[in-house]
């Protein structure tokens, strides 16, 4: 069924856990309407996926932003009747969930009466995330059964870890150093339960922003504020001990399975759906530009539906929106040991003909706290954790790091205008730290903003 997202007509297409598509009447609707002659041609598909989101309503919110920020930008190229230009969206839909914390619980932090009532309530998260697996049930109630334990005894924690692992799918699809290292490590005889909890149980702390506006305060405060699935503020971090660890895991546990999930559904449902929506242009006299957006764990999802289409079928542009995978992802030679990011093949096959756009910021601490619980896990640390420097890094945190193809610039305001990418370079790092009154992006979930909007639409 037709629908709009900023004006522009619609079409949204679910697909469950595994990549199939839960109506695959949407899908065909859609392909009718793009098939079709009647009316203004579509010259433009914009393909949109989704992060961590509790529900579609959400998702739907996110895809409205978006759009109605780029309607609000259109040059005349693009502006009806007389633009020469005409949007159609496809809003994919997958089964995710948020970041596990005290940001998603009515009142905050001072919502939890106790660090058991936290733990109950990831719990319950966890179980929702895997209600399809019946399996799961009597696992994630015996992790439930330790919590009351988990404080002095190591049996208790070791059979904590042990029952959530076994819920976990191991790493499959294409790899993220970081958090493939860590879900192994966890694997590892070497690594038990207790052990695991000790790593995670001091703070962890992502390198903290430069202030939004002024000092103090408002550099803590530009941490709150979590659309999205924003990690704990990061005040809500800064608790210490075995409890405080296992919520750690928790996060940890649900940011690599929603990793897990993006990859699955990326690379069989939605690049299948993307391929027919390409193979459309055999029959048009002008080809139909079709373009990928994702935004958190959905950019992980777009970038693998890329990696899967079959060799010659090239898209014409990728923006990545806070992407919630590794900073390495599509890098070359990222180790100095010869080792290619697990989607270097989107850059180099290329299966994007056109501009790739990466935004990321320093407040973006739902990306930036994840990869250096990974790196708890492992037992590493580094000085700077989470930065450009540090093996595990984000994309949304620091944008593409060794990657030959990128380059780095500066999200500019609505009236700014980019200067052409050097010399093979196409592959735009968009700075969006700021600060205030510079365009900002504040959180993870900031993402529907004209300047963003804008950038995507002088690329393409």
């Amino acid at each position: 069924m037709i629908t709009h997202y900023g004006g522009f007509p619609a079409f949204d297409i679910l697909y469950d856990t595994t990549g199939n598509l839960v109506d695959p009447t949407a899908e065909a609707e859609a392909l009718a309407y793009f098939s079709s002659t009647d009316g203004d041609p579509i010259t433009d598909v914009a393909v949109i996926s989704h992060g961590w989101n509790n529900d579609i309503g959400e998702a739907r919110i996110l895809y409205a932003g978006f759009f109605a920020a780029f309607r609000s930008v259109l040059t005349p190229d693009w502006q009806a009747p007389a633009g020469t230009r005409n949007l159609a969206v496809v809003g994919i839909f997958w089964p995710s969930k948020k970041f596990a914390d005290s940001d998603l619980i009515p009142g905050g932090a001072a919502s939890l009466n106790s660090a058991d009532t936290k733990l109950n309530l990831q719990l319950d998260m966890l179980a929702e995330l895997f209600a399809a697996d019946p399996s799961s049930k009597s696992k994630i109630e015996h992790a439930r059964e330790q919590i009351p334990k988990l404080e002095v005894s190591q049996s208790a924690q070791d059979d904590f870890v042990f029952a959530l692992n076994s819920v976990i799918p191991k790493p499959r699809g294409e790899g993220d150093q970081g958090l493939d290292e860590a879900r192994l490590a966890i694997d590892s005889t070497s690594s038990p339960g207790h052990v695991v909890l000790s790593h995670l149980a001091a703070p962890v702390f992502p390198v903290f922003p430069t202030p939004i506006s002024g000092g103090g305060a408002a550099s803590i405060q530009s941490f709150g504020g979590a659309g999205m699935g924003q990690a704990a503020g990061l005040l809500g971090d800064l608790s210490s001990g075995i409890k405080a660890g296992a919520s750690r895991l928790l996060n940890y546990f649900t940011y690599y399975t929603m990793k897990d999930r993006a990859g699955i559904v990326g690379g069989t449902g939605a690049t299948n759906t993307i391929q027919k929506i390409v193979a459309l242009n055999s029959t048009r006299k002008v080809p139909r530009k079709v373009h990928i957006i994702g935004h958190s764990f959905g950019a992980r999802l777009v970038t693998s539906a890329a990696n899967a289409l079959p060799a010659g079928v090239r898209l014409d542009s990728m923006l990545l929106l806070e992407a919630a995978y590794s900073h390495d992802g599509m890098a070359q030679n990222w180790d100095g040991q010869g080792h290619d990011g697990a989607f270097r093949a989107v850059l180099a096959a290329p299966k994007i003909a056109g501009p790739v756009l990466i935004t990321h910021s320093v407040h973006d601490t739902a990306v930036g706290i994840a990869y250096p619980l990974a790196s708890r896990i492992l037992s590493q640390t580094a000085a700077a954790i989470g930065d450009a420097n540090d093996k595990f890094g984000g994309m949304g945190r620091n944008g593409a790091q060794h990657t030959p193809e990128a380059f780095d610039d500066i999200l500019l305001d609505t009236k700014g205008g980019y200067k052409p990418a050097p010399a093979g370079k196409f592959v735009r790092n968009l700075n969006g730290d700021g600060p205030d009154p510079k365009p900002t992006i504040h959180n993870h979930g900031d993402v529907a903003k004209p300047e963003i909007a804008k950038a995507w639409m002088d690329s393409i």
